[in-house]
């Protein structure tokens, strides 16, 4: 290219340059302002996010348990299904300092149940007052709700001998070491075994309940707890004093309970219960596995003969009063086997149960319902 050349091709070449250069710089400059703004939008996303949770914390939570099961009784050569439970339960917080919950259980073996309906105040820090239908605190394993049981059926103790619901007034107060609960205290009084006739249910002395959970170390719980309730028509009353003791881990929990039950004016004999446990729960280690975890199950329950109150007191040939509570439960020993499946499911956790149950009685009066049976059960939670 000859000199002539070179100086007529040499300004377009700047000014192309040139042109590229400012075509770079004003590309950098709008990826740099679309970087600002994505980051402002992102913030701002943030910031509705906060404003938008400040808002629904008041808005009420939906929770719920499901249970289908179906029991075979090999002596019997028969088998049912049930709907155990189907609860639904709705909580929340109505101010910074207070909250409630509705709990209703729209098949409790064939019926339609409130379970809880209270309001709390939190005045406090881990100050709780509570009034209203709720359980009272009393015991380890008639405590729990049926999401957390660990068996298809109940022990002795859940059931029969230590369960109780009533209205009245509670009061709670954890005492914590740094960021672990040390001691949590609950106690309350209660009008005295009348749910469903609560218009009625003036008393002159409350039926009262408390409970204490020692937490010495994270892993392990210590609960003695004292219940005294009024049953038969408030015309009888029985006295119900527990100890009880846990250790959990992420795979294991071991537990043991004994409770001594006492009727007032000897209106029927002292009745001890026992209730032993060991969980074992193995996790899954195949993400593509349908099964999370599987837990192993034992448990041994004892009652003696047992008197609920709920059918009154026994009569002679002339309808007199005896003034002695008619026995609801006879004495009986229980051992139960079986193991957990939990399915994968993040949304609605899911488990399918099988339970084995033996029973022996000592001196008969074994109930239809509860003798030796296998049980296979599905919960649905969420």
């Amino acid at each position: 290219m000859n000199k002539r050349n070179i100086k007529r091709y040499l300004p377009i070449s700047i000014r192309n340059l040139c042109l590229a250069v400012a075509m770079l710089q004003a590309l950098l400059c709008v990826e740099f302002a679309n970087a600002q703004t994505v980051e402002e939008r992102l913030t701002a996303l943030e910031q509705s996010l906060q404003q938008q949770q400040a808002k629904n914390k008041y808005l009420p939570k939906l929770s719920g348990i499901l249970r289908g099961k179906f029991e075979y009784q090999p002596d019997l050569e028969k088998g049912r299904f049930e709907v155990r439970n189907a609860r639904l339960a709705v909580s929340g917080k109505l101010a910074a300092v207070s909250e409630y919950k509705l709990e209703v259980d729209l098949c409790d073996e064939g019926s339609i149940k409130m379970k809880d309906a209270w309001v709390r105040l939190l005045p406090y820090k881990t100050l709780r007052l509570s009034v209203g239908q709720q359980r009272m605190p009393f015991s380890i394993d008639a405590h729990r709700n049926p999401s957390a049981q660990y068996f298809a059926n109940r022990s002795f103790i859940a059931k029969q001998v230590g369960d109780m619901r009533d209205v009245g007034f509670q009061a709670g107060y954890d005492v914590l070491k740094g960021s672990r609960k040390l001691l949590s205290l609950d106690a309350g009084i209660f009008n005295g075994s009348n749910l469903d006739n609560q218009k009625t249910a003036w008393f002159s002395a409350p039926a009262y309940s408390a409970r204490i959970q020692f937490f010495p170390i994270a892993q392990v719980a210590l609960v003695p707890s004292i219940q005294h309730q009024l049953v038969a028509q408030r015309q009888a009353s029985y006295t119900n004093y527990d100890i009880g003791a846990y250790y959990e881990t992420s795979q294991w929990h071991i537990e043991a309970e004994f409770l001594h039950k006492t009727y007032g004016d000897n209106a029927f004999a002292d009745c001890n219960a026992v209730d032993a446990m060991l969980i074992f729960n193995q996790k899954i280690r195949s993400k593509h596995s349908l099964v999370e975890s599987i837990s192993y199950l034992g448990r041994y329950d004892w009652m003696q003969d047992h008197s609920s109150g709920a059918s009154g007191f026994e009569e002679d040939a002339a309808n007199n009063n005896h003034r002695a509570l008619v026995m609801t439960d006879a004495e009986r020993h229980r051992m139960t086997l079986g193991a957990t499946l939990h399915l994968r499911n993040p949304y609605f956790p899911t488990s399918v149960r099988v339970n084995y149950e033996k029973y022996w009685y000592p001196h008969e009066g074994a109930k239809e319902s509860e003798q030796d049976k296998i049980v296979c059960e599905v919960i649905i939670k969420f």
